[in-house]
């Protein structure tokens, strides 16, 4: 399900941001049959709640407790992330205080302050100065709502009971809409962590039944009513493609959670996300997600000194070159770098009984 998330996102940046502007008719149909790719972020979200919620809730009862956590969470997380910084830092000094657009856009907007960055502060730097800021880092605003989310939920964890994680999560559920309401067309109710609890919550709730064994039980018996969720989910999010329907972040949140108890009970859906090319992109979502869209800016000003476009054969040459580059970064990034430190850090930092 994360290489579905992954994939969503990469349809997103190189396919659909770069074909919006097309007046050109099949073009434009591929835009609207991807127009929900924006939503593999909430995915992610989703993912999270439910992985992280479960971690804890296995593990809120042990000795270090915060300790493993947080430290395996930042072997996890921080190294590749302090990697994108520093590419950030040479781009920011190569481009220089007068670059020229859009390579001023890529790494020197003056508005944006850089100290956000190793906070994990940037979606509430964001949204004060209404800009994601230099686009080498404009998809970060992700990685500090769950950095975040990260901080409070081992909390929550740790100081509730099982019944008072569970109104917790309902809770957050039912709020991030009013927040959303609050803020109305501002960008901090698409990035601030109040805004997109719902899909964090939503995923916790999934980690919470899965570790109830009434709840269980009664999903897995009970599991045409999960099906027919899920399809009256979807339709609504087909809606929402064909006709523009006025579903919101927590519809399509609602969906990916029915999507995850389909894949997590047994049945056939869970053999779709058995195909080896989502598991791979899975394995190597993080690297693809951080680096993706600031190599395909790059590349499209390396050559064309522009903005990313595909409107002939050479911007879709170099569109999927930049795929490629990802794809291989990735690959390299997992292998010699992330996958060493995961297992470093599982066996160093362990959950005492």
């Amino acid at each position: 399900m994360r290489g579905l998330a992954i994939l969503l996102v990469l349809i997103l940046h190189y396919l659909v941001e770069l074909l919006a502007t097309t007046t050109i008719d099949w073009q434009a149909k591929i835009v609207l049959l991807f127009r929900l790719s924006w939503s593999g972020v909430d995915l992610f979200f989703v993912l999270s709640g439910f992985l992280i919620g479960g971690i804890l809730l296995d593990n809120r009862d042990t000795g270090d407790y915060y300790r493993t956590f947080y430290l395996r969470r930042f072997y996890r997380i921080v190294p590749l992330y302090a990697v994108l910084i520093a590419t950030f830092a040479v781009g920011f000094l190569w481009a220089g205080p007068n670059a020229a657009q859009p390579l001023a856009h890529l790494f020197r907007l003056r508005t944006f302050p850089v100290w956000a960055y190793p906070l994990f502060l940037q979606n509430i730097v964001m949204t004060y100065r209404h800009s994601y800021g230099p686009s080498w880092m404009s998809v970060t605003w992700s990685l500090a709502v769950e950095e975040q989310f990260y901080l409070l939920l081992p909390l929550v964890v740790r100081l509730l009971s099982r019944k008072g994680i569970t109104r917790f999560a309902v809770v957050v559920v039912a709020a991030a809409p009013a927040f959303r309401f609050l803020l109305g067309a501002s960008l901090g109710a698409y990035v601030l962590l109040p805004c997109r609890a719902d899909a964090l919550g939503l995923g916790l709730l999934v980690a919470i039944a899965c570790r109830n064994q009434t709840a269980w039980t009664w999903l897995l018996s009970h599991r045409r009513y999960i099906r027919a969720a899920s399809a009256i989910l979807g339709a609504g999010v087909l809606a929402w493609i064909v006709k523009d329907a006025p579903l919101g972040y927590t519809w399509m949140a609602a969906f990916y959670a029915s999507l995850l108890l389909l894949v997590l009970t047994p049945g056939r859906e869970r053999r779709v996300f058995h195909n080896p090319v989502l598991v791979r992109l899975g394995i190597l979502a993080y690297a693809i997600y951080l680096f993706h869209p600031g190599i395909l800016s790059l590349y499209h000003y390396a050559f064309f000194r522009a903005v990313p476009t595909m409107r002939d054969a050479p911007t879709l040459c170099v569109t999927l070159l930049s795929l490629g580059t990802v794809i291989l970064l990735a690959e390299l990034s997992w292998l010699v770098f992330e996958k060493p430190l995961i297992r470093y850090a599982r066996l160093k930092f362990q959950y005492s009984v």
